[in-house]
């Protein structure tokens, strides 16, 4: 082995499949002096146990475009390579046991069918045609994907790495990273002992060992591991009897927490168990490599009954291991990629949540191509890692959290469904105040979030069709228009700008003219370099070199961030409050006589997009006015240690409660866009419908990307004509046979009686310019369509 460098120009941190894929791609690229260092061999840690399974269809767009990338290289590898991969077209069969699972199922039909996947839904006949060693008396329905199929996870490690080799990247292995150094902040050098690699970029790809890698540097992964379980048959005959060569589908059967798939003529069958075990890594001695847990049959017994149901000829089956081999999870279930928002030219990408060999082809590649372009180059929100705050990098919330998201990986993804672990970690100033009127909670960005004020009775159970809170939403709806509403919008987040620059800085920063009066709001937007929307906020001027931005809840990560990176030579100082300010949007027609019955003191008469002063019973604060639901209303900004008394008083005063089905349903009326949703970094303002807001002239970061952009997509209002259509998100829209696009976001509108709906379509564009409606699309949900029309307008203007 040649000697350690003393410089590189990137360093990656882990020889397994992510590792070994990011390497690759890099060199594929034409990235050069790159170095791999590997702690001990190439695929150890958790890729060598992997039980390699590839399958296209997934719950979102994103993964499914990752995915379905991977097995197209996968086959190419071996050709490029001479290594093997093992890649096999096995198809995949994942049964249904129940109703919802039957609909969860084809909504993945349906949304490949987007992508041009072929996959069809069967019957439990077809099922046991397709896998003859299953029992079928309590399968309802099932999905046949056949271009499914599986890898030999170590041989695809060791094909990218050859590949990587073949460009000039340099492969260390048995040699463990000790420090992370950094120069001004950036990272700047890896050190191994006493050597020091000096290098621009550092990728940590070390999967279990990624949180602790990262913390060398001071930087928030917030990964943890599980036990994760599966067995290896002896020889089965009724496989031997497939003949040679020959292969079972992969099987899926999620409602029994299973998968499986034959294995040298025997049987690899898999868990995500309902209780699984969270595991500490000072567990693990310090060489852990190839090495494995202890059996522990007593915990798996349960899912070897449900085995043992479902696939009879287990019974006669002489088990040669129980693998019991370590994985690492994330807070939400989705893997992480990204640069670190606190450390700049420190890349992370893990917690591939058993997914990694399946995305490892198309993640790495983008990563890869983010580490080259300094931004993503294709729609990564899902995963990227600014989704995480500091705060969620707490121990004692991913030790509680991790088990809860292997064991409900296999969920049906209900809406309005939410992990039950690790609540509380973040409240309102205003939270017991919502407890006491009924409140609902979700755990979103580890802030507790009201969704509706009708308690468990309102919400369970959970559903893919009429959900048990519609009439709860209903009064809250009502209440916004015709009443007087509190939402807590408190976990919006809050950055003061400060200095003699802070308005030629945020006219780089943001896309409006942000030399605007004192005691003016302006709706504005940040993009990147291409022009993609990075965030949607408002900007306060509260003195001439003094503003406050309101970004969304999980959108100050990434605002940080930005600022940084754009403040440069500017006189100006940024510090996030989010802790010390509650708001409280009041949304309603009585919303002016409520507040005004607060207080002795007069409320101001505030034009729309303007703020001032007001008290609010004990409390002080300001008041804006401007409303996300789109009715009349106010957003009150009230310091954290008085939002209680103002909530107090606006409760005595008549003022009720809404949470967020509520106001997500009227925000949809009104075409609203949201971040994550109509708004992402793909997406142009022009896309989105928001090119009035953007201010040419000002020198804003993205303005010479938009200057000739002419959008070949809009964002649009979408609303079906039968009630008994009910999206969520991403279902793809028809029209004349053809996809067109995709919904972005979806709620039962009570004004309209049926479900309205935002969507990113790309045709017909001249027809929706000319007309305030279009008819003849389709929407198709769970392998049904729907029809439905569309405006370029906001639904409660266009289809009143």
């Amino acid at each position: 082995m040649s000697p350690l460098p003393s410089q590189a120009r990137t360093v990656i941190i882990g020889g397994g499949v992510i590792g070994c894929s990011i390497a690759y791609h890099l060199a594929r690229e034409g990235r050069e002096d790159i170095v791999v260092l590997e702690r001990s061999k190439l695929t150890c840690g958790t890729t060598w146990h992997a039980a390699g399974l590839v399958r296209r269809l997934r719950p979102s767009a994103t993964l499914t475009k990752l995915i379905n990338y991977s097995i197209d290289l996968y086959g190419e590898l071996e050709r490029e390579t001479g290594q093997a991969t093992g890649w096999t077209q096995t198809g995949s069969l994942t049964l249904a046991t129940n109703p919802d699972r039957v609909t969860n199922i084809k909504r993945q039909v349906s949304l490949g069918r987007a992508f041009g996947l072929e996959a069809e839904v069967v019957g439990a006949a077809r099922a046991k045609e397709l896998w003859p060693l299953i029992e079928v008396d309590d399968v309802i329905g099932a999905v046949w994907s056949p271009f499914d199929g599986r890898v030999n996870p170590s041989d695809v490690a060791l094909a990218l790495s050859k590949g990587a080799k073949a460009r000039g990247v340099e492969i260390f292995e048995d040699t463990r990273v000790t420090g992370l150094q950094k120069k001004g902040g950036r990272i700047s050098g890896v050190e191994i002992g006493d050597h020091v690699i000096e290098t621009d970029e550092v990728v940590i790809a070390c999967g279990l060992w990624s949180r602790e890698v990262a913390s060398m540097a001071g930087a928030h992964m917030p990964l943890y591991a599980c036990e994760h379980f599966y067995i290896l048959t002896k020889p089965l005959p009724e496989v031997q009897a497939l003949g040679k060569g020959a292969h079972l589908p992969t099987l899926n059967d999620q409602d029994a927490f299973l998968y499986a798939r034959d294995d040298v003529e025997g049987l690899l069958v898999g868990c995500f168990e309902p209780h699984a075990k969270g595991l500490p890594l000072d567990r693990l001695p310090a060489d852990f490599s190839f090495d494995l847990l202890d059996e522990d049959w007593d915990h798996f017994m349960p899912m070897m009954e449900n085995a043992l149901r479902r696939i009879p000829a287990l019974e006669q089956a002489e088990v040669r291991m129980l693998l019991n081999g370590p994985e690492s999870f994330t807070l939400d279930s989705q893997f992480m990629l990204g640069e670190s928002p606190e450390v700049p030219g420190l890349f992370l990408m893990g917690g591939m949540n058993s997914t990694g060999i399946a995305l490892a082809g198309g993640a790495g590649k983008a990563m890869a191509e983010w580490i080259i372009a300094g931004e993503p180059t294709m729609e990564l929100n899902e995963a990227d890692i600014r989704r995480f705050s500091p705060e969620m990098n707490v121990l004692g919330a991913l030790e509680a959290r991790i088990p809860e998201v292997l064991c409900r990986h296999y969920d049906n993804p209900y809406p309005g469904r939410s992990m039950d672990t690790a609540r509380g970690q973040r409240r309102s100033p205003i939270h017991t105040g919502l407890v006491a009127a009924g409140a609902r909670f979700e755990a979103r960005g580890g802030w507790e979030r009201a969704v509706h004020f009708g308690g468990e009775a309102a919400h369970l159970p959970l559903s893919f069709g009429v959900p048990a809170w519609r009439e709860q939403v209903r009064c809250e709806v009502a209440a916004c228009r015709d009443g007087a509403a509190i939402l807590d919008q408190s976990a919006f987040g809050k950055i003061w700008v400060a200095g003699p620059d802070a308005c030629a800085f945020l006219n780089r920063l943001c896309t409006a003219e942000m030399d605007i009066a004192i005691g003016r709001i302006a709706y504005t937007q940040i993009l990147n370099a291409r022009g993609g929307v990075e965030s949607d906020l408002t900007v306060q001027r509260h003195d001439s070199d003094n503003y406050l931005l309101i970004v969304g809840a999980g959108e100050v990560v990434r605002d940080l961030k930005r600022m940084r990176e754009t403040k440069r030579a500017f006189r100006v100082e940024f510090t996030d409050v989010t802790s010390g300010y509650a708001i409280l949007g009041l949304a309603g027609a009585q919303a002016l006589a409520v507040l005004q019955a607060t207080t002795n003191s007069p409320v101001p008469d505030l034009k729309r997009f303007h703020f001032a002063p007001v008290e609010i019973g004990l409390a002080r604060g300001w008041a804006g006015r401007l409303s996300f639901t789109g009715e009349e209303g106010f957003e009150l900004y009230i310091p954290s240690d008085m939002a209680m008394a103002a909530h107090e008083a606006l409760a005595a005063a008549g003022a009720s409660h809404a949470g967020l089905f509520a106001s997500s349903s009227l925000r949809i009326e009104s075409g609203f866009r949201a971040f994550g949703h109509e708004l992402t970094p793909g997406t142009t303002p022009f896309e989105a419908g928001l090119g009035a807001f953007a201010a040419f002239g000002t020198g804003f970061v993205g303005e010479d990307a938009l200057k000739e952009h002419q959008p070949e997509r809009r964002i649009v209002s979408i609303l079906f004509d039968d009630a008994d259509a009910i999206p969520i998100h991403d279902e793809p829209i028809y029209l004349d046979g053809r996809v067109v696009g995709q919904i972005t976001s979806a709620a039962w509108s009570y004004r309209f009686g049926r479900s309205v709906a935002l969507a990113m379509v790309k045709a017909p564009l001249d027809r929706l310019s000319a007309q305030d409606v279009v008819d003849g699309f389709e929407v198709e949900i769970a392998c049904t369509r729907f029809t439905a029309k569309a405006s370029i307008k906001p639904a409660k203007e266009s289809f009143g």
